[in-house]
């Protein structure tokens, strides 16, 4: 994810849509605090099951809990 961002141009958006567990991302809090650090602007972890684009109950019937959206700009 970190080279990704990397090649991202000043001024550039990104938007990371994944099941952002702990498991395989690990504390995103951190990360977002460290992407802050380097000068990322406008940060954010939206909750993608929260009714945006679908309901808690559709999200644990599909196996999509934990579904998030990392935003920002650099």
């Amino acid at each position: 994810m970190r080279e990704t961002l990397r090649v991202l141009k000043k001024g550039g958006t990104f938007a990371i849509h994944d099941l952002m567990s702990p498991i395989r991302y690990g504390n995103m809090q951190e990360f977002i605090s460290e992407l802050k650090k380097e000068g990322y602007e406008k940060v954010e972890l939206i909750d993608t099951t929260n009714n945006m684009f679908m309901s808690r109950r559709e999200a644990i019937r599909l196996q999509l809990g934990g579904s998030t959206l990392l935003v920002g700009r650099k």
